[in-house]
Order: C-alpha cells, then structure tokens, then sequence
C-alpha cells in the first residue's frame, strides 16, 4: 500500500464480473467488449466502483444528489453513448460477445487525419540524456510478449519461444561476450540483480530485453518521466557471463 502522508482510504470495490448488469472492457486493438455478470457468492462490503465514487460524490456534493446517480449498468452505457459520440455502439452491448470497435474498423482511413488539413502532424521530440550510450552497459527494457494485463503467464512465451527467464541479446553482442543460446548471464545495476539465460533475438545491438514483471528488480522505482510520472521501463546495467 502507498505509504500515507496523512490518512490512506481504502475503497473496497467489486470486480467486474460481480457487477449486476454487466460492464465492457476494452481490447488493445479498440474493441469495446461486454464482460456479463457471473453468478457466484459475493463479499458484502465491495461494490461496484461506481456506486462507490457515485456515494462519494453525493457526500461531497450533497446539493447534487439527485443528479449523482444512475438506474442501471444499461442506462449508463446509454448515458456513455450521448455524451462521448466515439464511444456510440456501447448502449448496444448487452450479453456476451456483443463487441464494437471505437473508431471503425480503420483508424485514419484513407490518410484522412481529424485535423484541419487532414494530415497527420508529427512533433520532434529531443532525446533525453540519459538514453546516450554508455561504456561497458547495456540498455535494457522489459518486455511483455504473449500477454494478459502485460503478464507473460506461462513458462514460456506462446509468441518468441523465449523462457520467463530469458535475456534477449542481438547475436553480434552475444559473440563479444562470449555467449552462446541458453547461457548462464547476470545482469546488475544500483537497484539490484537478474540472473538469466542469453536468448539470441534480432534486438537492437547494445540493448536487451528481460521479461516483465522478472525484469523490475532492475528497474529505479522513482525514476518517472517528469510529464505523465509514468515508472520507467528500462535501466543501463552491466552484462556478465556466470560460471
């Protein structure tokens, strides 16, 4: 739990497939999806989310109470439906398999842009410091491959054929060091150390890959980008060989 500046509240909420009248989820290829109610017993305590942050609403906003509120799952899609024109197709989920794709089948079709030229604009971006290379480290990132919720749940990944443990490392790099597929590797940076085995991949040479979550022992918790404060991914880190 997040360490309290002051108090912490824990809002104990339903998961989605205890939710009278069913909710959607959305796919990372925009597919809105509706996910039904499974029958089942129930912890008294948890409730929807909505009603939970709608109960909230009421006790701050106690003069809008009666706008603070909703019939039914069904009436809230609809609701979604007239004020979010993208998301139109949602009021019509209702059992499952019932699914939509936000913004059509192809996003930008026929190079039409929503901008007012109808072109896409792209926006040059500098390179932060510390992505420059550095002597004797290696760039790592962590990767998620055959995923569910950005978790690579089997022993070994349905998509690369690569093990949990795997180090993905471009061939060339792999040579330098003397490796060959399925060697015993170390990988250490401040924040701590990953023992794996070299995965000879097409990465980027002076770059690899580790398995995420295995990988986060290398990753520096409060190193966030200074926008969006979104944890990072990647981290430098000495590769060696173990005997």
């Amino acid at each position: 739990l997040v360490e309290p500046g002051d108090a912490v509240v824990l809002l104990p909420a339903a998961t989605r497939y205890e939710i009278p009248g069913g909710v959607t989820e959305t796919s990372t290829e925009r597919r809105v999806i509706y996910s039904p109610e499974i029958e089942g017993p129930r912890i008294a305590e948890a409730r929807p989310e909505g009603d939970v942050f709608l109960d909230l609403a009421r006790r701050v906003r106690p003069g809008l109470a009666e706008q603070l509120t909703f019939e039914d799952m069904q009436s809230l899609r609809e609701e979604i439906a007239k004020v979010v024109p993208f998301y139109d197709g949602i009021q019509h989920l209702k059992k499952a398999g019932d699914q939509f794709q936000y913004g059509g089948k192809h996003l930008c079709k026929d190079w039409k842009f929503s901008t007012p030229d109808g072109k896409a604009h792209f926006t040059a971006l500098p390179i932060p410091e510390e992505a420059a290379a550095r002597e004797g480290k290696y760039q790592l990132c962590t990767r998620r491959g055959k995923q569910f919720n950005s978790m690579v749940h089997e022993a070994k990944d349905g998509i690369t054929g690569a093990v949990r443990e795997a180090v993905f490392i471009h061939p060339a790099d792999a040579k330098r060091e003397g490796l060959a597929k399925g060697d015993p590797v170390v990988l250490r940076n401040d924040s701590g150390c990953f023992r794996g085995k070299a995965h000879l991949a097409e990465v980027a040479r002076g770059t690899l890959q580790v398995h995420w979550p295995e990988g986060n022992v290398l990753i520096n918790r409060q190193h966030r980008a200074p926008d969006a404060g979104i944890p990072d991914y990647n981290a430098w880190v000495e590769l060696a060989k173990e005997e």
